[in-house]
């Protein structure tokens, strides 16, 4: 790519031919104020608040939608630029209700910030206030049509980040607004609550119920972890505010995300219902009693002990578990050491983001709709770019929507012809992929980009660790039970039934819990640190965002104490 030189506000930059004055004053630091622009997305030039000064240029241009030129000379701030800026400003808070004091983004809105640095103190302009819904139909943000500006963001957001394409504008002129498919309520709408246009808002048009008015940026703690509610292993960032969580955003920089989450990775955590567990319980007659984490620990090894030590005790860990807590396991357990979810789908040699390069895309053995949200994005916008998307069976009703061919689930004679006719097909598979085709992607080996979904989020790092799924013949007298904060399958509720002396660590509340000999707490994913092994076989960090109860410790550490007592 050729470089490029030239003079913006009297300075001398270079940028590369293609770039538009925008990127190359971003990769220069030098700050022009913008309003529908947000990284990632296709430029509009819509809010004009970008627009700058080009010598020999007819007039201002927009920055963002401007192609830089050699030698050009740029000025992005003078008197006349101000109040240009200040009086679309004007514009802006005088079409819609934008009372600061009483919206729920103030203190974060761009907007706002925007006012306060172009000294808007008043509007000259009469105000239009009409009265507009507010949708508060879907369960976890609303849509305030009062304070939309009109942007687009969370348009372009939901087609060419999230792939989904539910948003889009209806009627013309002053009367414009966002809906959602033939202007549905949005909790009617096909829209699926990734929350992806919530996170791109400029101003407080979209509002998350749970975080609303708990506080601003400033309030809020940051820390970058990773979800742990699948095995994708999506880049989070959690905000939390007085060791709580009250907030789950998209991590931009992170892979294989890059920001995108699902319903499950942003919302659902934060309404946890369950009773917490926050310290060490043993049973004392018919009753569980809180008892210091010494006698816990030795109760849990006398247990052990008493049915034949580890090797007569069955040893069941959820894939929520970091790989510090399965070595731990496998180490006090061995052979008896089983995980809550069956390994049936090997990583492959492909990585997520091929989805992104593929011509063909196809899908097995999943409901990405269900199972693998932020997966069905990637293949959602693949298909927008232009790819084909093949899938054997069904992959939700999202998903087949997208595909220009749907096979039956273990037509192996057609989709080899398909892979023939394609130049970078991509084979995206899950657990429950027919074993006819199974057997076709391994004879295939390398000569295509493989990804198999894995079930269970650190299902990967357990097969790892060497833990084998639960079977049958893994039924004896006493069993350890490292839930973490997962939901017990109808399998382990059977296990946990068969056994006479149960000790369970979780971080909640459940009936396996209530019929426990000895409960140890197990931290909750905002309290959890370590890593995890993602379906790609990409080692992700968890970082604790808030403190955990006094005295309490991680998972590796509970087990690693019981296995010094037995030594």
């Amino acid at each position: 790519m050729a470089i490029i030189t030239l003079v913006i506000d009297g300075k001398e930059v270079k940028g590369e031919q293609g770039d538009t004055i925008l990127e190359i004053c971003e990769r220069n630091g030098i700050d022009v104020p913008t309003l529908c622009h947000f990284e990632g997305l296709t430029e509009r030039g819509l809010c004009r608040m970008c627009l700058v000064e080009a010598k020999g240029e007819r007039g201002f241009v927009p920055a963002c939608t401007t192609e830089a030129r050699n030698g050009m000379e740029v000025t992005t701030e003078n008197e006349k630029l101000t109040i240009l800026r200040r009086a679309n400003l004007e514009l802006l808070f005088s079409e819609k209700n934008h009372f600061c004091m009483f919206c729920e983004t103030s203190g974060d809105c761009e907007l706002q910030n925007l006012a306060y640095r172009y000294g808007m103190d008043h509007v000259r302009y009469d105000y239009s206030w009409p009265k507009l819904p507010v949708d508060a139909t879907r369960k976890y943000f609303l849509f305030d049509q009062n304070r939309c500006i009109l942007c687009r963001r969370c348009v372009r957001a939901c087609d060419e980040l999230a792939g989904h394409g539910v948003l889009g504008l209806k009627d013309r002129g002053p009367k414009t607004l966002v809906c959602a498919d033939l202007d549905y309520p949005f909790g009617e709408s096909t829209c699926v609550s990734c929350g992806t246009c919530l996170q791109v808002c400029p101003t407080g048009a979209l509002v998350d119920k749970k975080s609303a008015y708990l506080g601003r940026e400033i309030h809020f703690d940051r820390t970058k972890s990773t979800c742990t509610f699948c095995s994708v292993g999506c880049g989070i960032d959690i905000l939390t505010r007085e060791d709580l969580p009250v907030r789950i955003e998209g991590d931009w920089e992170a892979e294989p995300n890059r920001g995108i989450l699902c319903v499950a990775g942003r919302f659902e955590p934060l309404y946890e219902t369950r009773k917490r567990i926050k310290s060490p319980m043993a049973r004392r007659g018919s009753s569980l009693v809180e008892v210091p984490w010494e006698e816990a620990l030795n109760l849990a090894a006398e247990v052990i002990i008493s049915v034949g030590g580890p090797s007569a005790t069955t040893g069941i860990i959820s894939p929520r578990a970091t790989n510090e807590a399965a070595f731990s396991f496998k180490k006090l357990f061995d052979k008896n050491a089983h995980s809550t979810t069956p390994y049936k789908t090997t990583a492959g040699n492909g990585k997520l983001s091929d989805i992104e390069e593929g011509d063909w895309i196809f899908i097995a053995g999943t409901d990405l709709d269900e199972e693998f949200n932020v997966v069905s994005s990637f293949v959602k916008r693949a298909a927008n770019r232009g790819a084909k998307v093949a899938v054997l069976g069904s992959t939700g009703k999202r998903v087949d929507k997208k595909a220009a061919k749907i096979l039956a689930e273990d037509d192996v004679a057609n989709l080899e012809k398909l892979i023939v006719k394609s130049e970078r097909p991509v084979f995206v598979w899950g657990p429950a992929t027919h074993p006819t085709v199974v057997k076709y992607l391994h004879s295939l080996k390398n000569k295509i980009k493989q990804i198999g979904l894995a079930a269970g989020a650190n299902s990967r790092g357990l097969e790892k660790a060497g833990i084998k799924p639960l079977s049958e013949s893994s039924t004896r007298e006493a069993l350890y039970l490292l839930i973490a904060d997962d939901v017990a399958s109808c399998e382990v509720e059977e296990e946990s039934r068969k056994a006479k002396n149960l000790i369970i660590q979780s971080s909640y509340v459940n009936e396996i819990a209530e019929r426990a000999d000895v409960i140890f707490p197990s931290p909750p994913w905002f309290e959890r640190s370590g890593t995890y092994t993602n379906t790609e076989g990409r080692l992700c960090q968890l970082n604790r965002a808030c403190e955990p109860p006094e005295g309490a410790l991680p998972d590796e550490e509970i087990v690693d104490a019981v296995w010094r007592l037995l030594r």
